[in-house]
């Protein structure tokens, strides 16, 4: 894995509103663009309009499971890291099985949203 890239371009995906708020604030003092999207049909559209380094992918969204997005991802973006998103701790093997990078429980906080950013070989 390429080490110390620059982390540019951010997807977030979550239905709750304030959550995308808290990570963007959290993932711009790093110097990431974000772009949200509140559902997978959101985050499919977002998918094919632009470029991303990482997506934040809740598992739970109005439209169906988060998980839906991973083959769309992984054919149009193979480059892009996968950071699923929950707070059932049991979705932690499951985004493994479906091919997330990595998971991050729900409740978190700046560091661990940068420690689970560095882990993947960006700089924070």
């Amino acid at each position: 894995m390429e080490h110390h890239r620059k982390l540019k371009s951010v997807l977030l995906v979550d239905d709750e509103r304030e959550i995308c708020q808290l990570m963007s604030n959290m993932l711009r003092q790093s110097g990431a663009e974000c772009t949200f999207a509140h559902s997978i049909q959101e985050g499919k559209a977002a998918l094919n309009a632009g470029r991303f380094d990482a997506v934040f992918l809740d598992v739970h969204l109005p439209d169906g499971l988060g998980y839906e997005l991973i083959p769309l991802l992984r054919s149009s973006q193979p480059k892009a890291c996968t950071i699923t998103i929950s707070a059932l701790d049991v979705e932690r093997s499951r985004s493994e099985a479906e091919g997330a990078d990595l998971f991050v429980p729900k409740p978190f906080n700046r560091a661990i949203i940068m420690s689970s950013i560095s882990s993947l070989g960006f700089q924070t």
